[in-house]
């Protein structure tokens, strides 16, 4: 995939002879490093690419510059998911990645990669570390300058003496009286001195090379320091705080799954799986729904993206005579039936089994285990209810397993249905199988997932709009009552009604749902879920 994307996007040294001598210069992003601040989200996953406000950290550093300039990358931990997510997300830059080979034995750290990086940064760079986002405009390299920000913990960074306006003097992670922090943003004028004095000092500072190394030899050559609005997306709290800056006022919870994310960048949508299969599947199906969901654009092995369609979601088009429509365009182009012989018929209702049994049972556990938490009775908004294993054990199986094999979405509610400026419809976040079926799944799983985004507004949810309260003797569950969501519920009630669909298989499948949901999302809001999954089931069965 490396070799792939640098042969698509790869560039020589560049002549500048013919160009503003503003744009003689490239970008150096250091993303090779295991992120182990960041652990468990980094295990598996580069923290250039967590997103910050549904866009890659990577991608607020790349979007900082003009699009002639080049892009050089150390990459090292994870390195092929940043090729796969720079070919869907930024195709058209100039995109240099470089090995690094040492990301975390002795020697490593920043100096090293960025002289791995040296032959392809013979002019003055700018490098920046995959962790750091600033508000500001980045000036470019004409003059050597440092990235600076205030602090109070000295010993945690490497630190700047400034005297009038210059740079004089430097300590690195070392208790001291500097207030100025460098950031891991710089601008490198004299980079063959850089260069130079880095190989030539190769003491180590906490077992890594660090670019302070080659800043103390540029401090006779003049560095300026420039003061910036930093946010530190490397450790756990500057990334959440991060996300609480950029992201828009009207989301205050985060709503995301573990080990999936969603980015927006341009115009693009792009999906990230930490399981492969997943992501194959979600493109083989996303051709099987041609027409109610958008084209793939770009396919690799944990990314997909598509073009943005101009439009709503439904939770912002809610209208009684756009749930009437919507309603009926899915029975007229979704919930087609398959006609299926006698085995075939016997393996749905065996997939349907394993989706409604054994994967909640699954999941349970996983919640359980996730909290510490044990499987118990007691009292939800002052109602005892039992516990869970108890409630799923008075399911009759046989009865909910009876589906109705269709086209299906399997993730159905109103987050995901977009209303297109022409006022049809286009399904976003579609499911990549049905327990291991992806031409057809049940038709009441999405009858059940549209019930669940009517009695939960998903859209409140990220808001933070919903309750979770408990004590020693249960827990309290709420969240905003919304008028235009309970009229959409009595109109659905009557589609279910009019199409002699059973309403009580569908108001068990939504508990059930809820419960499937409860390990898969960050607390309060798994807590919530869960209790409610609970609650509906005692409801209804």
């Amino acid at each position: 995939m490396i070799a792939f994307l640098n042969s698509i996007q790869n560039a020589t040294n560049t002549e500048f002879r013919d160009l503003d001598i503003s744009m003689n210069y490239k970008v150096c992003i250091l993303a090779a490093g295991t992120g182990s601040r960041m652990l468990p989200l980094t295990e598996h996953f580069n923290k250039a690419l967590l997103p910050v406000a549904y866009k890659a950290a990577i991608s607020h550093i790349i979007e900082k510059f003009p699009k002639e300039i080049e892009i050089v990358i150390a990459v090292g931990h994870e390195k092929n998911k940043i090729a796969e997510y720079l070919l869907c997300a930024h195709k058209n830059r100039k995109v240099q990645l470089v090995d690094v080979d040492n990301i975390s034995n002795i020697g490593s750290g920043p100096g090293y990669s960025l002289l791995c990086c040296k032959d392809h940064l013979q002019c003055p760079f700018i490098f920046c570390s995959a962790d750091t986002i600033v508000v500001e405009d980045i000036p470019t390299p004409d003059r050597n300058w440092m990235g600076v920000a205030s602090t109070t913990n000295p010993e945690e960074y490497c630190t700047l003496a400034i005297q009038e306006g210059i740079i004089s003097g430097l300590d690195d992670k070392i208790k001291c009286n500097n207030k100025d922090a460098f950031i891991g943003l710089a601008g490198i004028k004299d980079y063959g001195h850089f260069f130079a004095s880095i190989q030539d000092d190769n003491s180590l500072i906490k077992d890594e090379l660090q670019v302070s190394n080659g800043f103390r030899s540029l401090i006779q050559k003049n560095i300026y320091p420039i003061t910036f609005s930093w946010h530190d997306t490397g450790n756990l709290e500057g990334y959440r705080s991060a996300n609480t800056f950029f992201l828009e006022e009207t989301e205050f919870f985060d709503f995301s799954k573990t080990n999936e994310y969603l980015y927006f960048v341009g115009n693009k949508v792009i999906k990230y799986f930490g399981d492969k299969k997943n992501t194959h599947n979600r493109c083989l199906r996303a051709k099987q729904l041609r027409g109610l969901c958008p084209p793939i654009q770009c396919e690799t092995d944990y990314f997909y993206s598509y073009y943005k369609v101009s439009g709503k979601v439904m939770y912002d088009s809610i209208t009684p005579s756009s749930v009437e429509k919507l309603l009926l365009w899915l029975k007229r182009n979704l919930w087609i039936e398959f006609n299926l012989d006698s085995k075939k018929m016997v393996e749905f209702k065996d997939a349907c089994v394993s989706f409604y049994r054994a994967k909640t049972t699954a999941r349970l556990n996983a919640y359980y285990k996730k909290y510490n938490l044990k499987d118990s009775s007691w009292a939800i908004n002052g109602e005892i209810v039992p516990n869970a294993s108890d409630l799923l054990s008075r399911i009759d199986y046989e009865w909910l397993s009876n589906g109705v094999p269709t086209k299906f979405h399997g993730d159905l509610q109103f987050d995901n249905i977009l209303v297109t400026e022409d006022s049809s419809f286009i399904l976003l976040d579609w499911r990549q199988d049905f327990s291991g079926i992806l031409e057809y799944g049940d038709m009441y799983y999405d009858l059940a997932k549209l019930n669940g985004g009517i009695y939960v507004s998903y859209k409140k949810i990220k808001q933070g709009l919903f309750e979770f309260n408990e004590d020693s003797g249960g827990c309290f569950i709420s969240t905003d009552s919304d008028h235009n969501l309970a009229q959409a519920k009595s109109i659905f009630d009557d589609f279910v009604k009019e199409n002699n669909y059973d309403m009580r298989k569908i108001e068990i499948l939504t508990g059930i749902i809820f419960l499937n949901m409860a390990p898969m999302h960050h607390a309060p809001f798994s807590h919530y879920i869960y209790n409610l999954g609970r609650h509906q089931i005692n409801k209804w069965i």
